[in-house]
């Protein structure tokens, strides 16, 4: 007799861990539904042709992008899924206190609001079949890494959201995962390197290499989205529950220790001086003792 098919539903599975992803489960034997905003859907293709994944255009910030999905998946699957895998999301980096507004709300509806809407829609097909359900996290969740504080707050949110669905589902049998994911090889902040930092409150010598630090934290390591996909993979076909937090990628449960473990002046230190960003608030802070400090922020 046959093995019964099993299903697979990956978000923002265009580039990075999202793609890779669609490949380790489809050689695992699963069916793969991979989701992307239309414009970037192109790059799917080999996906499609290399290991039948199907390709739906999704953006999880549109409501009734996320509907469609639905209707197309329960065509497919007769409304089950093994794995809802919410991957998906984007970055914007800058002085917590300078974010614009719309940048903002954009980054909470992608990483946080996308991945609840998309849970509510598709968590009856993963009941149907015990299934998955599983969230990118990041250390971003644990330490206040430099420059990007909208997009740490986006995983924690989503980090806390993934613990109590965790406990919700339990009596129907699904599994649900929140990865904190360290260090891995992606263009994830490529976009948000900042051109110009003029009006800024902290356009002091040293900021724009700390900026760059921040914004190159991903690329300046050696684990590839090949190798973390293939390690989360491996872990949520076991037999046996790994457990809710799933720690993979560069320092991943490193930093979780640091961050419960550590004295906060002591982690924020750590971060700081590793993102070069100790200096320049060091320089703002000595100028403003000396009143040679001059704040002319533009309003944005």
């Amino acid at each position: 007799m046959s093995k019964e098919q099993k299903y697979a539903l990956v978000t923002g599975a265009s580039s990075g861990i999202g793609y890779n992803l669609a490949i380790e489960l489809s050689k695992k034997g699963y069916k793969v539904f991979a989701c992307s905003p239309e414009k970037v859907l192109y790059a799917q293709k080999p996906l499609e042709e290399e290991n039948g994944v199907i390709s739906i255009p999704c953006d999880i910030a549109n409501i009734e992008d996320i509907k469609r999905v639905k209707e197309q998946v329960e065509k497919h699957t007769g409304g089950n899924l093994d794995v809802l895998y919410n991957n998906a999301g984007i970055s914007i980096s800058g002085p917590a206190i300078e974010i614009p507004e719309d940048q903002l709300d954009f980054l909470f509806q992608v990483n946080v609001l996308g991945h609840i809407n998309m849970t509510k829609h598709f968590a009856p097909f993963v009941i149907n079949r015990k299934g998955t359900i599983l969230f990118t996290s990041s250390v971003a969740a644990r330490v206040p890494l430099s420059w990007i504080s909208a997009y740490n707050a986006t995983k924690a949110a989503i980090d806390a959201y993934a613990l109590t669905l965790h406990g919700e589902l339990a009596p129907f049998g699904v599994r649900v995962h929140s990865v904190i994911t360290g260090g891995v090889d992606t263009a994830i902040f490529d976009p948000t390197r900042v051109s110009s930092m003029a009006g800024s409150y902290y356009d002091v010598p040293g900021i724009y290499e700390s900026m760059e630090s921040a914004t190159m934290m991903s690329r300046n390591l050696h684990i590839t989205p090949a190798q973390y996909a293939k390690q989360i993979v491996k872990d949520i076909t076991r037999w046996r529950d790994p457990g809710f937090n799933l720690y993979h990628g560069a320092l991943a449960y490193f930093l979780h220790w640091v961050s419960r473990f550590l004295p906060l002046w002591m982690v924020e230190m750590g971060v700081q001086i590793h993102f070069k960003q100790r200096s320049v608030l060091r320089t703002i802070a000595k100028l403003i003792k000396l009143k040679k400090y001059a704040a002319n922020k533009k309003n944005n």
